[in-house]
């Protein structure tokens, strides 16, 4: 059995229509909930004008793995704390603002950001690394809602099987 953790999700941007039963798919796939002890999210949990959370126990890895892939996939913006697993490994905030890769930052058990030394002197100034902890505090935009006409959104298709 995989190492596991609890997580959260926050996600934001731009989605079409179409997409959001595949989102919900994702998020159920994941154990997503609406609270840490909730009902499951639907299709309504996804209003334009807001973000969507979701919270889910013993994911392995502490990872949304089918929604962190649906995002990336579909330039939806996240950011997903998880809890840490002794021994195995510690907690962590994953950044993706809809674009490039996600930038991954270590936490301690109580949310904070955690810069080691040696992460100082990779980045190599101080101004440089409060523009890093400053990347740490991104907060997705509200979920858009949009048309299927608008071609800068991307497509949604369902994989089947």
């Amino acid at each position: 059995m995989a190492d596991r953790a609890s997580a959260s999700i926050r996600i934001g941007g731009a989605i079409r229509i179409s997409c959001i039963p595949a989102l919900i798919a994702a998020l159920a796939a994941d154990g997503g909930r609406a609270d840490w002890e909730g009902e499951g999210l639907d299709e309504s949990a996804v209003c334009d004008g807001a973000p969507l959370d979701a919270f889910a126990c013993e994911l392995p890895g502490g990872i949304f793995q089918d929604t962190e892939s649906f995002c990336e996939a579909h330039g939806l913006a996240f950011v997903r704390s998880s809890g840490s697993c002794a021994g195995a490994f510690g907690a962590e905030r994953i950044v993706f603002t809809g674009a490039a890769p996600p930038d991954q930052f270590d936490l301690t058990e109580h949310d904070e950001v955690v810069l080691t030394q040696s992460g100082l002197r990779r980045l190599g100034s101080i101004e440089a690394a409060e523009r890093w902890f400053a990347s740490a505090e991104f907060i997705p935009p509200p979920i858009t809602i949009v048309e299927e006409d608008r071609a800068s959104i991307p497509t949604c298709e369902v994989r089947h099987g």
